[in-house]
């Protein structure tokens, strides 16, 4: 499926993956939307109608797969991170 100027970078069954993603691009400075064709009334989780797309600008498309396939971040990062000279 196309939306003019907009790629799909990611979908789901559920809102809150779809957040997730949300939040993890934006946090990276790109421009992102979510596109819900979930049923909320009814609760449906599968099926094509039952998806929450995650859409970024076509020129961020390279990037945000990039930065979704990259492994994620390990607890001694996080701890490093978290230390008092990175405040």
């Amino acid at each position: 499926m196309r939306y003019h100027g907009w790629r799909i970078v990611f979908s789901s069954g559920t809102d809150y993956e779809s957040e997730l993603v949300r939040n993890r691009l934006a946090d990276a400075d790109i421009p992102v939307v979510l596109l819900s064709q979930r049923d909320h009334a009814w609760n449906l989780c599968h099926g094509y109608l039952a998806k929450v797309r995650v859409l970024v600008p076509e020129a961020y498309r390279e990037e945000a797969e990039a930065l979704l396939s990259a492994p994620p971040v390990t607890v001694e990062e996080l701890e490093a991170l978290a230390q008092p000279e990175h405040r």
